[in-house]
């Protein structure tokens, strides 16, 4: 039978630790944990499950720890996993038998998401790789899976598997987002000119979006746009914009720029529901009600996402981020 090493980054995961390492103890043949510095629980907890513990100097990238781990592995599979993460309890001894005999590189989990302890569907992600087939991580941050044996070719060797990886880590107390944010935030002002593409513009906005710096955050988020010329990543990145008018109460520029969005980049339908929300509170119930017909009028049609980059699936969460039941939203059509 194939065997897995597990690995996992930590430091000060002592809240959450204890969670993903009862996931995964069952189906681990080794698990290596990478310390970054901790001074809380989290190496007496790995301890109690007889983890291999590295104690690596952090040094501003996430790759480096990664890679550590990867180096250090020894089984014939690698399942990397994120302390805020768990494996799906009823479906583990299942996930190994998959393993035996692949003729695959590797093998995407199905995300789910919980927010405000309510699960929401995300989208495939890689996790489980061929051990010593040239998978190596490069990035500080938001890390990129590469291989230096098969380029892009090996994501043709990759299958997508229907058992599910939870992320808790959108329940983040107010102090750890904070926390989390600037982390992000001094990692990514580190970065280069040279590595400053269209994400780095988005992902430094969604940090200053999380720290509620609204401003910086439209600022960022035009830049992204400036610098990508994807039509259909354009039209999310319109829609953050208005979102980020809308919670920072700008309601006449909601308006004002989600109709500039939608005559541009008019791919993401629920610019019409935040339109809709704003003429509402302007009090211009006819302009409301008309945007919201368009929203409704079009939410059930398939728009052709093609990059998700929030891993969550935007058809339900929206509205009820917004604080909004769907249901409820098509009564007042």
């Amino acid at each position: 039978m194939d065997t897995l090493s597990v690995c996992i980054i930590a430091r000060n995961e002592e809240a959450n630790l204890t969670r993903c390492l009862k996931s995964i103890k069952s189906i681990a043949d080794e698990i290596i944990l990478i310390d970054t510095g901790s001074t809380d629980n989290t190496i007496n907890i790995a301890q109690e499950f007889n983890a291999k513990i590295i104690k690596f100097p952090w040094n501003d990238n996430f790759s480096s720890a990664r890679n550590k781990a990867l180096e250090i592995a020894s089984k014939d599979w690698i399942l990397y996993i994120d302390c805020d993460e768990s494996l799906d309890n009823s479906q583990v001894s299942e996930l190994k038998d998959m393993l035996n005999d692949s003729l695959y590189l590797g093998f995407r989990l199905k995300l789910i998401n919980i927010i405000d302890n309510k699960p929401y569907k995300g989208e495939y992600l890689l996790r489980i790789i061929r051990n010593n087939s040239g998978f190596y991580f490069s990035g500080k941050l938001n890390e990129k899976l590469n291989n230096s044996l098969y380029n892009d070719s090996y994501l043709n060797k990759i299958f997508n598997l229907e058992f599910l990886l939870y992320n808790f880590g959108y329940d983040y107390s107010k102090k750890q987002l904070v926390d989390r944010c600037n982390r992000n935030l001094s990692i990514y002002l580190s970065y280069d000119d040279e590595e400053k593409n269209y994400l780095y513009y988005y992902n430094i906005a969604n940090e200053y979006f999380l720290l509620n710096k609204y401003n910086i955050a439209i600022n960022n988020y035009i830049k992204a746009i400036e610098l990508n010329d994807n039509y259909y990543i354009n039209s999310y990145i319109s829609f953050l914009i208005v979102k980020t008018y809308y919670k920072a109460k700008k309601y006449k520029n909601v308006i004002l720029n989600g109709e500039s969005y939608l005559f541009k980049n008019d791919a993401f339908r629920e610019i019409y529901l935040l339109i809709s929300l704003c003429y509402k509170k302007l009090n211009n119930l006819e302009k409301s009600r008309e945007n919201l017909k368009l929203y409704l009028e079009l939410y059930n049609e398939n728009f052709p996402y093609c990059f998700s980059l929030d891993y969550i699936n935007f058809k339900n969460f929206i509205p009820e981020m917004l604080g909004f039941n769907l249901e409820n939203l098509k009564k007042l059509n």
